[in-house]
């Protein structure tokens, strides 16, 4: 960042952030509707997620109340979604292992039947305005004039919320890589301080916003092996397989999932 650059106040910058994400977001409703888009989901997702966080970290500015009542229902369509993406990743995991089966091939195309009724879920639900409505409540929010005491120095605003993720990573950095649940945590931390770094970019000194290209290659990595640890689940519990199919896909997750944690271990030991 230029010492000579001027920075708009905090609650200008924001604003403009959380519109922009919100014409995102919006763009990406008649892709799902429409079903002839495989990454529609993934990008609602995505927008949704970005927005999630900027509102977040919005409460000091527009005020809690206001805030959290617009994030909860984009929670509420994020997680009706997330069943329908946890889906489409299984199948995309499950199609790269390179076990070539009738019997797996026969059980992915019964379990496509279930991803299309979750598919049918989502459309019911933003047909029904579940999203259009919270994009009203906060188009009407950011209409309103902010108050005085509540403008902030934006290069403060920015450094503080970029080192609380920083903080949030540096608790869970150590987690063993054994252990699932400390392993998703860690990238969900990651993501947070991906998103607030790229967020506040323009407003962040050059070596506090390059921070956002390792938080995204961990975050990478980190879910790779999420979604490993997700199909081995689902694979244990699948009772339709033969057990030497189940036992060759449990194979080839465990030797992916080893060569990914190696991959991870490197980068961190950099």
């Amino acid at each position: 960042m230029s010492p000579r650059k001027r920075l708009p106040a905090t609650h200008v910058f924001l604003a403009k952030q959380m519109r922009e994400l919100s014409t995102k977001l919006a763009a990406t409703l008649p892709r799902v509707k429409e079903r002839n888009d495989d990454e529609a989901i993934h990008d609602m997702r995505v927008a949704l997620r970005r927005l999630r966080v900027v509102l977040k970290l919005s409460r000091p500015i527009f005020g809690r109340f206001h805030v959290e009542a617009i994030r909860a229902s984009f929670t509420r369509v994020h997680r009706a979604s997330g069943a329908l993406r946890d889906e489409e990743v299984l199948r995309e995991t499950l199609g790269g292992l390179g076990v070539e089966a009738p019997e797996l091939a026969a059980w992915i195309a019964l379990r496509k039947k279930r991803e299309d009724g979750l598919r049918t879920i989502v459309e019911k639900r933003l047909r029904a305005g579940d999203l259009t409505r919270p994009l009203r409540a906060l188009h009407a929010l950011l209409s309103l004039p902010v108050a005085p005491k509540r403008r902030k120095p934006l290069a403060h605003f920015a450094a503080r919320a970029v080192e609380r993720a920083r903080e949030g990573v540096e608790a869970q950095r150590d987690a063993p890589t054994e252990n699932v649940v400390a392993l998703h945590q860690l990238r969900i931390a990651y993501k947070r301080l991906r998103y607030t770094t790229e967020i506040f970019h323009d407003a962040l000194p050059i070596d506090v916003a390059a921070l956002a290209e390792p938080s995204a290659r961990f975050q990478k990595r980190l879910g790779t092996i999420h979604d490993l640890d997700v199909a081995r689940v689902v694979m244990d519990r699948a009772r339709t397989l033969p057990p030497w199919v189940k036992a060759n896909i449990l194979d080839a997750i465990a030797e992916q999932r080893r060569q990914t944690v190696e991959l991870y271990l490197r980068d961190q030991a950099r």
